[in-house]
């Protein structure tokens, strides 16, 4: 049985969450439209950077590179801290989940294997968004090493023959 062949029940879904769960995903959905922003911007910076490469200064274009490299740098380590929240909301999610099968074994009828559809819908949908962001600044990343690595070879070639006056 494959998670996409499952009928998902948002509302429901959303409901069975727990309080902290609730917050990180709308902490997670605000944190994902800053960094597809961020990283959007950057993308139109470097194109731009890219079109005017001959005609601007090499020292002026590796400052701006070196800076565009630092603001995804920057993106990373939030990227990192959202994952590490997301292992604490998980864990708690999992621990809420064990208590209520605890609690449920007393009653009449015990919990069964569904219920932790939650934590495996909740973990999924965070995973997408993290392969997104992760894919969007890996490409992005690339981008900008190679620019670098153009932009070192054009200083070097001017510091080699400088111009003739």
């Amino acid at each position: 049985m494959f998670i996409l062949t499952v009928p998902w029940d948002l509302r429901s879904l959303w409901v069975v969450l727990t309080i902290t769960a609730k917050v990180y995903l709308l902490l997670l959905t605000t944190a994902t439209g800053y960094s597809t922003y961020c990283l959007a911007r950057a993308t139109f910076r470097l194109r731009e950077l890219l079109k005017r490469m001959a005609a601007a200064d090499a020292g002026d274009m590796g400052r701006r590179l070196a800076a565009m490299n630092r603001g995804i740098a920057t993106l990373r380590q939030f990227h990192a801290l959202l994952l590490l929240l997301f292992g604490v909301c998980c864990t708690n999610e999992v621990f809420a989940t064990l208590r209520m099968i605890q609690n449920s074994s007393m009653s009449l009828s015990a919990a069964q294997i569904n219920a932790f559809e939650p934590v495996a819908a909740f973990a999924f949908v965070v995973f997408v968004v993290f392969i997104f962001l992760h894919v969007f600044q890996w490409s992005l990343e690339a981008s900008l090493q190679s620019a670098i690595a153009a932009n070192s070879k054009t200083c070097r070639k001017t510091s080699e023959n400088p111009p003739r006056t």
